[in-house]
């Protein structure tokens, strides 16, 4: 059966997200041009450019695909944590794979870019706003986040991806396993502390 145009239209950009997503992971950011990636993804720069306005537009496409497969991982992740686990600890066990994942390691290359890059930042802010709300609402299903209060809980999400990301940075560089064994039980210890009820 013969492909229509739009099934055409979103094989090819499919090859080049994955494409963009494999090509970062392997040289980085900086080296991740147009034709690097097309070359992977076995279509011509023209191709790009007639689904992509401007690289920046196609960065944030990446960016938004990254954060579309952590936030369907997750999700999927939690809702098969086994009602004899501890929620909390199996969360931040989640939470923590995915950030250390390399994948991952696109956005925090497309973040450290939009730094000092004024459209790429405008354009993962957007994707990272919508993010940061789905995130919420999945953290918010957890068993016992119900024990959190609603004006600290963004708060308590965002530190703890916050500490996952910041260790995945450092530990592509500098593994640390004796800190990184102890991140989730000293977590874990730190939250039920604060709210009693929170590790149920």
């Amino acid at each position: 059966m013969a492909r229509t145009q739009r099934q055409r239209r979103e094989e090819t950009v499919g090859r080049l997200l994955e494409a963009c997503i494999a090509t970062i992971v392997e040289v980085g950011y900086a080296r991740a041009s147009a034709a690097v990636i097309t070359k992977r993804a076995g279509v011509s720069v023209g191709a790009l450019f007639r689904h992509f306005e401007t690289m920046g537009d196609f960065m944030a496409a990446t960016a938004s695909e990254v954060l579309r497969r952590q936030l369907d991982s997750f999700t999927k992740r939690v809702a098969e944590i086994p009602a004899d686990q501890q929620a909390l600890e199996a969360a931040l066990a989640i939470l923590r794979d995915i950030t250390s994942a390399p994948t991952n390691a696109v956005l925090y290359e497309l973040l450290i870019a939009a730094r000092t890059d004024e459209k790429l930042r405008a354009t993962l802010q957007h994707e990272l706003g919508q993010y940061r709300a789905k995130i919420h609402d999945a953290a918010r299903a957890l068993p016992g986040a119900e024990s959190f209060p609603e004006e600290t809980f963004p708060a308590v999400v965002a530190l703890m991806t916050n500490v996952f990301d910041g260790a995945a940075v450092v530990e592509g560089v500098l593994p640390q396993p004796d800190i990184a064994a102890q991140r989730i039980p000293v977590l874990t210890a730190l939250l039920t502390a604060a709210l009693p009820n929170a590790g149920s």
